[in-house]
Parts: structure tokens; C-alpha cells; sequence
């Protein structure tokens, strides 16, 4: 009978001073239901849950970030090998990430990020148009590993990407809360009339399980 793992990464702040712990790694077998610590050291800290799927040949995959002098000096995948628990990563090229903001996410069975421009200031009009590329990972490229898949816009009134499916649609947040869609083929924009709170819209991609919920 297939068993399952739960991977939990806990992040420790003093709420006086800020100051971090390292980050302890737990992992649940869920058939034993008990949680059990593991002596893993991040090698880079986690942005964030990420809003993508990136679950990709047997590991979990995050966007992290490595600080040095109190400034961001990588951005990186950290992956996490499900089977033999251990920590990998892969440096992305600053050209991707400087002066915009990246999302990770998968690309015809590879990683990819989605960018847009990093928005200066906390309030932008709905008005400004801003575009998002997608770049994908060739895998079997040692140099020049990142190439450009599509670009899209100028867009006005998006705020975020916030799914993709397969390679022909993106998912988006209007600056109005709203679920948007973009046809990476055409480019036709449609509106679902679907609202989120404020940045918090999280769309997944349904799959039929093996598991039964009974």
C-alpha cells in the first residue's frame, strides 16, 4: 500500500527583536501519522508558499533567496528530494530577477518563472499596463539555461499571476480582485467574474486522485 510524506518547514522569530532561528525541517509519513525532526539545514531562506504548482520528478521546489551584508545576493530553486530528503540548489541568473518580480512554476515538464516589472512603491493605478514573460529551463544546456518562452501584454489593470495551465493558459489577478485569463496563443483576455480578498486569490488545478475520500 502506497504511503504518503508531509514535508513541514517551521520559521522561528523572536517577536521583540526580529531575530530569526534556523528553520527546522519535520517530515510526516502519513500512514504513522507521527511527525518526526530531521537535522536538515536550509541552505537558503523560502520566499513563501508558492502559488504554483512545482512539485516536478520526485521533489518540492521553492523560490529562495540568500542574503549577504543584509542584501539579497542569489535567487535560487531550492528543491527537496521527497524520497532521499535532501536539499538541492539551482542558482537563477540575476538578469531574471533584477528589477522584477518572479514566480516559479513548471513549463512543459521543466521549471519556469513567470516575471513582470517590480512595481516601485505600494500603489500603482489600475491603469498601468505592465506585461509578464515566461522563461523556461533547458534542462539539457549547461550555459544559457534559461530560455524566454512567450511574452505577454502590455496589460493594464493586472496585478499578479497566480496559476498556469499546461502551455496555453495564465491565470491572473486584476487590480479589481478579479480572476482573469490570458490565451498564451492568442493572447484574448477573458474575465470569469470570480473576485478574491485582496491578494490572497489562489487558484489549483484539479486532478482526479487515487486516494478516496471516503
Amino acid at each position: 500500500m502506497n504511503d504518503y510524506k508531509v514535508v513541514r518547514i517551521v520559521g522561528l522569530v523572536y517577536k521583540e527583536t526580529l531575530w530569526t532561528l534556523p528553520s527546522v525541517v519535520q517530515i510526516c509519513m502519513l500512514r504513522s501519522g507521527s511527525w518526526r525532526d530531521t537535522d536538515l539545514v536550509l541552505p537558503a531562506e523560502i520566499f513563501g508558499p508558492s502559488r504554483f504548482n512545482t512539485y516536478i520528478n520526485g521533489t518540492f521546489n521553492w523560490l529562495a533567496r540568500d542574503f549577504g551584508s543584509g542584501m539579497i545576493n542569489e535567487i535560487m530553486i531550492l528543491s527537496f528530494h521527497m524520497s532521499d530528503e535532501v536539499f538541492a540548489t539551482i542558482k537563477i541568473p540575476d538578469f531574471l530577477w533584477e528589477g522584477h518580480r518572479v514566480s516559479l512554476t513548471l513549463w512543459n515538464g521543466s521549471f519556469a518563472l513567470i516575471r513582470s516589472p517590480f512595481k516601485r512603491g505600494r500603489i500603482r493605478a489600475p491603469s498601468t499596463p505592465t506585461y509578464f514573460e515566461i522563461w523556461a529551463m533547458n534542462q539539457s544546456r549547461l550555459e544559457e539555461a534559461w530560455v524566454k518562452q512567450v511574452a505577454i501584454g502590455p496589460i493594464a489593470g493586472v496585478e499578479r499571476p497566480v496559476a498556469i495551465l499546461g502551455i496555453d493558459k495564465l491565470f491572473l489577478e486584476s487590480s479589481e480582485g478579479e480572476l482573469i485569463s490570458c490565451n498564451l496563443r492568442t493572447q484574448e483576455i477573458r474575465n470569469h467574474q470570480i473576485y478574491g480578498d485582496g491578494r490572497r486569490m489562489q487558484v489549483g488545478i484539479y486532478n482526479e486522485s487515487l486516494t478516496s475520500v471516503e
